[in-house]
């Protein structure tokens, strides 16, 4: 190539769009109407309104989801986290406790970059657990259910020997200060580096639930977070948190995006209208909500959902719709954990029709099946899980992300 030539090639790249060189990701988005659109987000209103690159404008109160293509929903962070009472988890670091706040650094960009570390400020009482430390492999996530479901009435301290102190938090200067709690009337200073996790105070707890639609983030770490509002460009989404603090996260950093009490009502928000159980040789399973039925999370197919409702052959869901919805919709498979070798038949009835949603087995080795069923008008929904040709062999079937839209 001539010099001059080459001065030519060099000038055209420094001039090019910026999305020629570094295009952003790429999301799809679906809508009440039930159609979906794809491209990279340009634009994001605080009414949840969303453009996308070379469309109109899509209704922000038509929103279900928005969710980045090409990439599985993570599993909750592993590492030093908080979680809060409804849920809602951010992988990062405590810097302080006191006057009943949490000063968090949240991981909330990729590690490379200099937006990785976030600080926000969050009320104690937001808060279901602060893990100082990575979640034990084996029994990190059972405790973390068991002080979920639990109640409290004083402050509950792990330490990594194992043993567990109760008080009142009485606060943490710093990540190296002695963390200091109330012990009958006493204060016991704690060396930090001691710390595992802290179970906070369930009779203190606030749940933040807004009255209204709100949205609520997937990360690419497996942090959760939900907000009552949000604004976006192509870089970055701003938002404001249920507990009053501004976020900023890297749109390329963002999985997923759910709006909640919205037009869409998942099922597992709702109370079954009844619940019947044929056991296979004498074991009796019962429903769960936002997980597996063995208690775990949901996975189908490397995503991790967090709504959802979990079922074992052979048994049949019923909800009341009271005729305000017009579709159902729900991905279904064998558990990727505790599933495989199941096999099962999934039927759906509305009032007391069957609609079509395949009839060919459904077994880990042919994967999830996505369910979209018209339900308008309908008084009643049920969902079935039949046995399959194993009997009730690992039949632990997710209904993952299972709604009903107005």
């Amino acid at each position: 190539m001539s010099r001059s030539l080459a001065i030519q090639a060099a000038m055209a790249f420094l001039f090019l769009p910026a999305f020629a060189i570094a295009a952003g990701p790429s999301f799809t988005v679906n809508l009440a109407s039930s159609t979906s659109q794809s491209g990279e987000l340009v634009r994001m209103e605080k009414d949840w309104s969303v453009v996308l690159a070379g469309q109109s404008a899509l209704p922000g109160a038509d929103l279900i989801l928005l969710r980045r293509e090409g990439t599985a929903l993570p599993s909750f962070p592993a590492g030093p986290q908080i979680v809060f009472v409804n849920g809602d988890r951010l992988a990062g670091q405590v810097v302080s406790i006191e006057r009943g706040e949490v000063r968090f650094k949240a991981a909330v960009g990729s590690e490379s970059s200099p937006d990785a570390l976030h600080e926000i400020t969050i009320p104690l009482s937001a808060l279901s657990v602060i893990w100082f430390r990575t979640l034990p492999p084996d029994s990190g996530e059972l405790l973390m259910r068991r002080w979920a479901s639990e109640r409290r009435r004083r402050d509950v301290v792990l330490l990594n020997n194992g043993d567990m102190r109760t008080g009142v938090v009485a606060g943490m200067r710093s990540p190296t200060s002695p963390f200091l709690l109330q012990e009958d009337g006493k204060e016991t200073r704690i060396d930090s580096g001691h710390l595992v996790a802290l179970a906070v105070n369930t009779d203190l707890a606030r749940t933040l639930r807004p009255r209204g639609v709100y949205g609520r983030l997937v990360l690419a770490n497996g942090g959760r977070i939900a907000l009552l509002s949000a604004t976006a460009d192509p870089l970055v989404l701003t938002g404001k948190t249920l507990f009053g603090a501004e976020v900023k996260i890297p749109v390329d950093r963002i999985v997923s995006l759910d709006i909640r009490q919205g037009k869409a009502t998942y099922l597992s928000d709702l109370k079954p209208k009844r619940y019947e159980h044929t056991p296979f040789l004498g074991v009796r399973w019962p429903h769960e909500m936002d997980r597996s039925v063995a208690g775990n999370e949901m996975r189908l197919a490397r995503h991790t959902y967090d709504k959802g409702v979990g079922l074992h052959s052979e048994s049949r869901l019923t909800f009341d719709l009271g005729g305000s919805y017009r579709r159902f919709e729900s991905t279904v498979g064998l558990d990727d954990r505790t599933g495989q070798g199941g096999s099962v038949r999934i039927r759906v009835l509305v009032d007391g029709q069957a609609k079509e949603v395949g009839d060919k087995e459904l077994t880990s080795a042919t994967g999830p099946r996505v369910v979209s069923v018209d339900v308008t008008g309908a008084k009643e929904l049920m969902l079935i899980v039949e046995f399959g040709s194993g009997g009730d062999v690992c039949d632990h079937v997710d209904w993952a992300e299972a709604k009903v839209i107005k």
